[in-house]
């Protein structure tokens, strides 16, 4: 852990080994259900009649509901490799925009499982480290911008013109670079977990 970059390390130590293990354990449930519903969805797109029986993949944004199987578990993959990460290093930086989401839906099941109210998921801790304390230190310390949230709100075209992003469903397993310097990732996940 010693050769870690230095602004890696603090942000490890914010998250702290209580909650890195509830992100950890929170990205490791979050990547079997998406599996399951994958599974169950196969290539068929999330339509009004089906997306019940899909809660995770069908509360991504609308452009998602016609990706793939592949697609799908690629975001599985991505919600194991943030927990990965954490169990390696202590704090998930997502390298991706499929990993920003899978972080997002994390940090919230992580919260979650903590105690933290859902109105109080937002917060800061202010120094509370009880599991009722809110998490938007890390909301604010593992991201570098929030943009793939404003799917939700807006078409994908209008967000790449405007901000001239790349957040259409086919790229969002293209790694980005981050503004910390991370550790490689070696191996298949499986092997990390």
């Amino acid at each position: 852990m010693d050769d870690l970059d230095s602004e890696y390390a603090a942000i490890i130590a914010e998250v702290g080994p209580i909650r890195a293990e509830r992100i950890a354990a929170a990205g490791e449930s979050l990547a079997t259900q998406i599996r399951v519903e994958a599974d169950g969805l196969g290539n068929a797109p999330i339509t009004a009649t089906n997306r019940g029986r899909a809660p995770i993949l069908g509360s991504l944004p609308p452009q998602t509901f016609s990706q793939s199987l592949l697609w799908r578990y690629q975001l599985a993959e991505s919600a194991a490799r943030l927990a990965a990460d954490t169990r390696r290093w202590g704090a998930p930086i997502p390298r991706c925009t499929g990993e920003e989401m899978a972080l997002h839906l994390i940090l919230h099941r992580a919260a979650a499982a903590a105690g933290c109210p859902h109105g109080r998921i937002f917060d800061w801790p202010d120094g509370d480290s009880s599991p009722q304390a809110g998490w938007g230190d890390l909301f604010e310390y593992l991201f570098e911008d929030h943009d793939v949230l404003m799917l939700h709100e807006l078409p994908v075209e209008e967000l790449e013109a405007q901000r001239g992003l790349n957040l259409a469903p086919r790229q969002w397993f293209t790694e980005f670079s981050t503004a910390v310097t991370l550790p490689p990732r070696t191996g298949p996940v499986s092997a990390r977990l």
